[in-house]
C-alpha cells in the first residue's frame, strides 16, 4: 500500500448571501468563510474541478467562483527577479 498525495486546488466562492455558506461543505473541505467580505474558501481535488465549479455556480446564493492560480505559478521566479533587478541597477550605475 502506497500513499499518494492528491493534487488539490482552492476555490474562492463569492456569495450573495452568507447564510447558505455551509452548504458548500459537500463539494470539498470548507476552510474559511468571511462573513464581512462575503466569500468562502473550499479545497477540492484538482481532477474534477471543472465539474464542481459548474455545480457550485448553479446555486442562487453564489455570485462568482474563482479557482486559485497557485498551482500554475512557477515557484522559481525569485532568482529571475533578482537578476533583473541587479542588471537594471548595473545599467544605471554605468550610465552615470
Amino acid at each position: 500500500m502506497t500513499f499518494e498525495i492528491q493534487p488539490r486546488r482552492a476555490l474562492y466562492v463569492y456569495l450573495k448571501n452568507n447564510r447558505h455558506a455551509t452548504q458548500l461543505k459537500k463539494f470539498g473541505h470548507l476552510t474559511y468563510i468571511s462573513r464581512k467580505m462575503g466569500f468562502a474558501t473550499i479545497y477540492v481535488d484538482d481532477v474534477d474541478i471543472d465539474q464542481k465549479i459548474s455545480k457550485i455556480k448553479q446555486y442562487k446564493f453564489v455570485g462568482e467562483v474563482l479557482p486559485s492560480p497557485r498551482p500554475d505559478i512557477d515557484p522559481d521566479l525569485g532568482d529571475l527577479h533578482d537578476d533583473i533587478f541587479f542588471e537594471s541597477y548595473d545599467e544605471e550605475k554605468n550610465n552615470e
